[in-house]
């Protein structure tokens, strides 16, 4: 059962889907040598098949952090399908003037909005102990008329108040730092006998490297949420706690997708949900510029 959260009410608008643009939550999986968009570095790349290909190696981090969490049960590697039907949308409703003053203003947001549709976002999820990785099949990267949305938002920061903690479900948080003893105090502020410099400090055995870019146990940042629009010839990697959108796909027809993640059978554990409730307005909706096709209108099949 997804927990209630109050969301703001905001439009998004949706840009191009780029490894640059989305480092923080995760990583686009893409030729290289036929990306539009700006990349910070190429994958190794090594000839492969009797040269009769190139192998990109490392270009996405499949992680498996189950052995953090509370039930200890092991997870494996799993291999899902997705065969996603397009979203319904809503079409935006023009603005009316309120008065004289503001018929110029008014005029500008009114063009400004023809031809655009809203995706209204209810709800995010999370996979707290594994990243997940989304394959598009048979969605080729020139066909405007289908194309999907990667939607996804930061993890804000939480006290440590029990009713917080109760609030967060299960997450991967860093084993508590082990406590030293006096003799490792003074031993690191001893001087060295050879240098006359402060010994190096002692390393600690709990920090893991892959733990240090981790998102907190914290709920979504919805007023920091982002969208975008991502093509045929680009899978996306969800980093292990990145809040985000069930798949969206927008367009005529639907999108096959294959799905690697880890999984225990533990729904805490594999899953986090919760829904958005809006106090006052529409909520929080993405702003996309329609139609993708001629008859881009609302066909969904859901």
């Amino acid at each position: 059962m997804p927990s209630p959260v109050t969301a703001p009410s905001i439009r998004i608008s949706a840009e191009p889907l780029t490894q640059a643009s989305f480092a923080q939550f995760g990583t686009v999986v893409e030729n290289p040598t036929r990306s539009h968009s700006p990349v910070s570095h190429h994958p190794q790349a090594v000839a492969a098949n009797q040269g009769t290909a190139v192998k990109y190696l490392d270009v996405t981090h499949v992680t498996n952090f189950y052995n953090l969490a509370p039930s200890k049960k092991p997870a494996e590697a799993v291999v899902n399908m997705f065969i996603c039907s397009p979203r319904k949308l809503r079409s935006v409703e023009p603005a009316t003037s309120k008065s004289a003053s503001q018929s110029n203003t008014d005029q500008a947001d009114q063009a400004d909005q023809a031809g655009k549709h809203l995706f209204d976002v209810n709800i995010l999820e999370r996979h707290p102990y594994t990243s997940q990785t989304f394959i598009p099949l048979g969605l080729s990267p020139q066909d405007k008329t289908t194309q999907y949305l990667v939607i996804v938002a930061p993890t804000l920061p939480t006290s440590k108040t029990p009713k917080d903690l109760n609030r967060l479900m299960a997450y991967p948080l860093r084993e508590p730092r082990r406590r030293r003893s006096l003799l490792d105090v003074f031993a690191k502020a001893r001087p060295s006998p050879f240098t006359n410099e402060a010994s190096p400090p002692i390393p600690d055995a709990t920090q893991d490297p892959s733990q240090q870019n981790r998102k907190g146990p914290g709920l979504p940042d919805l007023n920091n949420i982002k969208a975008f629009v991502a093509t045929g010839n680009q899978a996306v990697t969800y980093g292990a706690g990145t809040w985000h959108a069930p798949m969206v796909v927008i367009g005529e027809g639907s999108v096959d997708f294959v799905v690697l993640q880890y999984a225990n059978g533990v729904g805490q554990e594999d899953c986090q949900e919760v829904e958005l409730h809006a106090t006052e307005g529409d909520g929080i909706s993405v702003a996309l510029q329609t139609p993708l096709a001629p008859s881009f209108q609302v066909r969904s099949k859901l």
